[in-house]
């Protein structure tokens, strides 16, 4: 698993289109942002793939599209995907790449700050299907990970926020003086200051790669990367993945998985404060409704990494740990939902 830091995108990925093996997908607001640079990176040829963006673009439908244009194009076993965008372009792309002719080689060149800390690290790829995000999907690494943080200064303010949640996370569940430092220079991340967004965006790579690479495919160390997501899943399925972007929901669903671990007596008060205080500066709480909190959980009862019909939560245990626990009271998760954004 390979990622680097680079200066200058497009002289970098030079090297995998010097012949003409290989496409690139993108989405329609990222070529019209860096148009000039793909035509040039391209030199003339039809060698691109544009997808409508959003959510919804995650199905198979686009993977058919991305397979219609790689046998137009006659790629072979040798040939390269190149995945210009945020998640879920890096999703259909992965997934594209990973089932083509048994697999092919790719590259993430991710363009969001979810997608640069999160979503092109560890070889996830999926299509969403029937309703149910990422039901669809593979294990399975590009050749590398590719990221440029001028990508980020185009970012609008609620994009980053949904890039910053995970970062937090990170410092949640790994590494309590990233936690601070993330703390201590907010003002900085916003203003999007180079040296702090480089630091932010390879640690967190570091942080999350670092998991990865103890547990490729997702049975044990690696749950700890799910912190926030069990309620963040349900709240984007919930609201039909219309309301919230992901990690807008992460950042709810960590607020409320950390009022359950304060609840259950598993952190302290200080320590407790301390997190949501940030987490709360992130994004506007929202008060959900005893109807609402059982459609929620009833998601939930169906979440992939729940074992012997119980929900799993990974929360937090100590300074920069988390644990995965089974065995927490429907009571428990309802009073957490009804209190967690109060003073």
């Amino acid at each position: 698993m390979r990622f680097r830091l680079v200066d200058n995108i497009w002289d970098e990925l030079k090297r995998y289109t010097v012949d003409d093996n290989y496409i690139l997908i993108t989405d329609d607001n990222i070529y019209r942002l860096y148009k000039d640079d793909i035509d040039r990176l391209l030199c003339v040829r039809n060698n691109i793939l544009l997808i409508k963006p959003g959510e919804e673009s995650k199905n198979l439908e686009n993977v058919v599209k991305i397979y219609d244009k790689l046998v137009e194009k006659n790629i072979d076993r040798n040939g390269f995907i190149l995945s210009l965008g945020g998640g879920m372009i890096g999703d259909l792309a992965g997934f594209a790449a990973s089932t083509y002719k048994r697999g092919i080689n790719y590259v993430q060149i991710p363009t969001t700050l979810l997608a640069q800390v999160d979503s092109s690290i560890g070889g996830k790829t999926a299509v969403n299907y029937g309703g149910y995000k990422n039901l669809i999907g593979t294990f399975y690494f590009p050749v590398e990970t590719i990221i440029d943080i001028r990508f980020l200064k185009t970012l609008s303010k609620r994009d980053f926020i949904s890039g910053l949640g995970e970062v937090v996370k990170y410092g949640i569940i790994a590494d309590y003086e990233f936690f601070k430092y993330i703390k201590e220079n907010l003002n900085g991340i916003f203003d999007k200051e180079d040296n702090i967004l480089r630091y932010i965006v390879g640690k967190s790579v570091e942080i999350k790669s670092s998991i990865v690479e103890k547990d490729k495919f997702d049975l044990n160390i690696r749950h700890n990367l799910n912190f926030g997501h069990t309620v963040g899943h349900s709240i984007e399925s919930h609201f039909n993945y219309e309301m919230y972007y992901h990690g807008e929901a992460v950042i709810l669903g960590m607020l409320v998985e950390l009022k359950i671990a304060y609840l259950k007596g598993l952190i302290g008060n200080e320590y407790f404060e301390e997190i949501r205080a940030l987490l709360l500066s992130l994004i506007e709480s929202y008060k959900f409704n005893e109807d609402e909190i059982d459609g929620l959980i009833k998601i939930m009862k169906n979440d992939k990494k729940n074992i012997d019909r119980k929900i799993a939560f990974v929360l937090p245990v100590g300074k920069g740990k988390v644990d995965t626990f089974f065995d927490i009271e429907e009571k428990t998760i309802k009073d957490a939902f009804l209190t967690y954004y109060r003073e």
